[in-house]
């Protein structure tokens, strides 16, 4: 069973299994942060793609009614404060479906101030929370399991160590739009000409004539150009 925030209902919350970490997974595939996607943020600095090339990126999937992983949220906000100016970006995807109002009170307890999504998607399956994803710099994952422990702090000392690999060296090079200028249109049938840098999470980030980025969310574009645009996403998104 995969989590994310699109699918996922609190469908097995009353079971001891859902607040389990599991253990560290052996590498059996390389898997790639490209491959994931994520929600819409909720709380914190949003974020695209192109921000998170060159980062150690620690994704942690959690939730609310999960004990385990509210208890982890103070060291993982510690370890955002200690190690963010080192190239450190800490993700919370909240993959039991709660909103704002439910989140709020234990990030603030635990003064949490990295992004906070509503869930992600991954080609990675678990049932059980909290489940960590480390990924170094170069965007390959090292680290598949429990947010604490020995194994997760040396993957994680081991990745902000490391200098980066071929995804730091395509951050030097200029990169074209995801889809040149051409009208778009939305659904009120008005005409958008725009080139499209990239999508994130709900939402489109337009380049316009004038070269302003406008972020623009998906849903109000019509049908054909909303796939059109989610399409080439998605191929960018498979390399």
């Amino acid at each position: 069973m995969k989590i994310s925030s699109f699918a996922f209902r609190p469908l097995f919350l009353g079971l001891s299994l859902a607040c389990l970490a599991l253990p560290a997974s052996a590498k059996e595939k390389e898997y790639k942060l490209s491959q994931w996607r994520f929600g819409k943020v909720l709380f914190g600095e949003r974020f695209s793609k192109g921000d998170l090339k060159g980062k150690v990126v620690v994704v942690e999937n959690w939730g609310v009614r999960c004990p385990p992983c509210v208890a982890a949220m103070p060291h993982l906000a510690e370890l955002d404060k200690k190690h963010r100016d080192d190239g450190l970006m800490i993700i919370g995807a909240e993959v039991q479906g709660h909103g704002k109002s439910d989140i709020k009170p234990i990030i603030d307890d635990a003064e949490v101030e990295f992004a906070i999504t509503e869930g992600c998607e991954g080609p990675i399956e678990f049932n059980a929370i909290p489940r960590c994803h480390i990924f170094g710099r170069d965007g390959i994952l090292v680290y598949d399991g429990s947010p604490g422990g020995a194994e997760f702090e040396e993957a994680l000392e081991k990745a902000l160590e490391e200098g980066g690999g071929a995804e730091e060296e395509e951050e030097a090079k200029p990169a074209g739009p995801l889809i040149a200028s051409k009208n778009w249109t939305n659904s009120d049938g008005r005409s958008i000409t725009a080139a499209v840098k990239e999508v994130t999470g709900d939402s489109v980030v337009f380049i316009m004539s004038n070269g302003k980025e406008v972020t623009y969310p998906l849903e109000k574009l019509s049908d054909a150009s909303r796939e059109e645009i989610e399409e080439a996403a998605k191929a960018v998104e498979a390399e």
